[in-house]
C-alpha cells in the first residue's frame, strides 16, 4: 500500500468513526491528492471532491528538490518560514501555515507524504478516467508550486471534470483570499449536496466502482 493510500485511509477511518454516510471532500495543496484518492475509493459516500491548488495526480519524480527540501525540514521553523514566504503573495496572511507545519504536523505524517517513496511520489493519474463523482480543481494563475499543465491534464482525464482558474491567486489562496475561495467551494459543493452519490446505499468501500486502496 502506498503512503498516499495510507493517508487516505486515515481520513476514511475518521469519517467512519463519525458515522458520516455521505460527505464532500475539499483538499488544499498536498491535501488535494488524498481527497481524489478517497473519491476514487469511496464513490458511494463522497458526493463531490474539490482540490485547491492540488498536488497533481501523477505525483512527482524521485529526487524532486522541492519535496526533498521539505522532507529535510521537519519543524525547522526558519526553513519553513522562508519557504512559505517565498510562495506567498501576502506573507502577512500565511503565518498560520508556518505555525501549523511547525507544531501541528506529526513526524510520521511528515515522512509519509514528502519522504522518499512517500505520497508525493504516488501516481493515480491512470485511474482518473474512472472517477464517478463530480470533481473540480481550483488553480491559481500566480501559483509557483503546483504545475499548471499537469493539473489541466488531470481535469481533462476526469469525466466531467471542472477547472476554476483564478488568475490573480497563488498557491496559498485560501489564506490570502478566503472569501473568494470560500465562494467557489460553496457554489460547487452546494450544487451536488442533494444529488445521490454514485453507488449510494452500498456498504462503505464496496460500492460500485470503488477501488481497493493500493
Amino acid at each position: 500500500m502506498s503512503s498516499l493510500a495510507r493517508i487516505a485511509e486515515t481520513v476514511i477511518d475518521a469519517c467512519d468513526q463519525f458515522g458520516l454516510e455521505r460527505f464532500a471532500l475539499v483538499g488544499l495543496s498536498f491535501g488535494g491528492a488524498p481527497s481524489v484518492r478517497i473519491a476514487l475509493d469511496r464513490p458511494g459516500q463522497v458526493f463531490t471532491v474539490m482540490a485547491l491548488m492540488p498536488w497533481n495526480a501523477g505525483g512527482t519524480e524521485a529526487g524532486d528538490p522541492v519535496i526533498e527540501g521539505f522532507h529535510k525540514s521537519f519543524r525547522d521553523v526558519e526553513t519553513i518560514t522562508q519557504a512559505i514566504e517565498a510562495m506567498s503573495l501576502k506573507p502577512s496572511k500565511t503565518t498560520d501555515v508556518v505555525r501549523t507545519m511547525t507544531s501541528a504536523v506529526t513526524e510520521q505524517f511528515w515522512d509519509s507524504w514528502p519522504g522518499t517513496g512517500g505520497g508525493a511520489y504516488t501516481s493515480m493519474f491512470e485511474e482518473l478516467s474512472g472517477i464517478t463523482v463530480p470533481a473540480c480543481y481550483v488553480i491559481g494563475g500566480r501559483d509557483t508550486i503546483a504545475p499548471q499543465d499537469k493539473l489541466i491534464a488531470d481535469v481533462r482525464a476526469m469525466p466531467g471534470g471542472r477547472l476554476v482558474f483564478l488568475s490573480d491567486a497563488g498557491h496559498l489562496a485560501p489564506y490570502e483570499s478566503p472569501e473568494l475561495v470560500a465562494q467557489e467551494i460553496h457554489e460547487f459543493v452546494s450544487r451536488y449536496a442533494n444529488t445521490p452519490s454514485p453507488g449510494a446505499g452500498s456498504a462503505p468501500g464496496s460500492s460500485p466502482g470503488a477501488r481497493p486502496s493500493r
